[in-house]
């Protein structure tokens, strides 16, 4: 059974008491030189919901999406990955390895599972190396430090397979960024952890974590020592990982839209065994068009479920969208910022006019 991070309230606030060295101290001394190579993905930092054994795996995949033009509540999401059934059954869950690429495919969104050696980390690591050079975030699992956030000892505790699910926004080499890709121990992975160490300084989330190769793979044991890094990647374990390779587009006529959102969470958390969403806060969702020519005109078309959202003929299927914006291209980038409610889904699609 594959189980995303189980923190309770109590769990997480007990362990805003530690100190987090990952990626600034002695666990990430080689994470911290400088790299000629880098690739850093525009994934923006959000803060899961911590209720109803996580919500880690649907903060995952929404953070990749937005990278694709579009953005929906946790809420939203653990409902189509999980249609019919409870939040605050643990069956519910967007897991990695499960039901993490059916969520993919009912929010429009093309994916690739990981499918190489299983229990091989190293392979693994070169994997998604070649995912993000690719420029796909990928969605994997990993193990937390039993330790630091629980301040239990027992070196079994935690899951047999991982803890908690995080989004991989980047990865750096000394040596050229290849296809395919080829491991390198000092290389590094960087990913974010929507928000959950807060054994910071300050108390506040840490948000991201680089590590290197070398050192992130941990048996279950390893991860759990008193001296251990937060994370770690699972080793002596299968390992599971999505790549978000972008929009679902059968016709190939889509052009590059990112959003933004000008909070990084949806304001009311969810309450622990609630299987109704919290109260919506108004929020402004920014939509960035890139690849434009000067002097074609576009349509950006909205759309406000995705159920709405067609994979393919956007304009023929312009009926489908709650607004259509016309665009006239002076530049290669056009961007839009619109008001809506944390409990809105919006999907941004833009085309050619004269795509058919």
């Amino acid at each position: 059974m594959f189980i995303s991070v189980r923190r309770s309230v109590v769990a997480l606030l007990c362990a805003t008491a530690l100190l987090s060295v990952d990626g600034v101290g002695t666990h990430a001394l080689a994470a911290t030189q400088p790299k000629r190579f880098s690739v850093s993905l525009p994934v923006p930092l959000r803060r899961q919901f911590d209720a109803n054994f996580g919500y880690c795996g649907e903060t995952s995949l929404i953070t990749a999406g937005m990278m694709f033009g579009q953005y929906l509540s946790q809420y939203d999401l653990r409902a189509l990955a999980s249609p019919g059934q409870p939040q605050s059954a643990q069956s519910s869950q967007l897991l990695v390895g499960v039901n993490d690429q059916a969520a993919a495919t009912r929010v429009h969104l093309r994916s690739k599972k990981y499918g190489g050696p299983t229990s091989n980390p190293r392979a693994f690591l070169t994997w998604i190396k070649e995912e993000v050079t690719s420029k796909h975030p990928v969605v994997i699992g990993v193990f937390t430090n039993s330790y630091r956030f629980d301040d239990v000892a027992d070196p079994n505790a935690g899951e047999i397979e991982y803890d908690h699910i995080v989004t991989v926004t980047g990865v750096s080499s000394s040596h050229p960024l290849t296809q395919p890709a080829t491991y390198y121990a000092d290389d590094t992975i960087t990913f974010t952890d929507h928000g959950i160490w807060t054994g910071t300084a300050s108390s506040a989330s840490q948000y991201v974590f680089t590590y290197p190769f070398a050192t992130f793979a941990k048996t279950r044991q390893q991860a759990n020592a008193k001296t251990s890094s937060v994370y770690a990647l699972p080793s002596g374990v299968e390992n599971y990982g999505l790549s978000i390779l972008g929009v679902a587009d059968d016709s190939h006529e889509t052009l590059p839209v990112a959003v933004t959102t000008s909070v990084n969470s949806e304001g009311q958390t969810m309450r622990d065994g609630a299987n109704v969403r919290p109260p919506a806060t108004r929020l402004s969702v920014t939509a960035t068009l890139s690849g434009l020519s000067p002097h074609v005109v576009y349509k950006l078309y909205r759309y406000n479920s995705a159920a709405s959202v067609p994979n393919s003929r956007f304009n023929a299927n312009r009926a489908h969208a709650v607004s259509t914006r016309r665009i006239v291209a002076t530049t290669s980038t056009y961007v839009i910022t619109e008001t809506i409610r944390s409990s809105d889904e919006v999907f941004y699609r833009a085309v050619r006019a004269s795509a058919p």
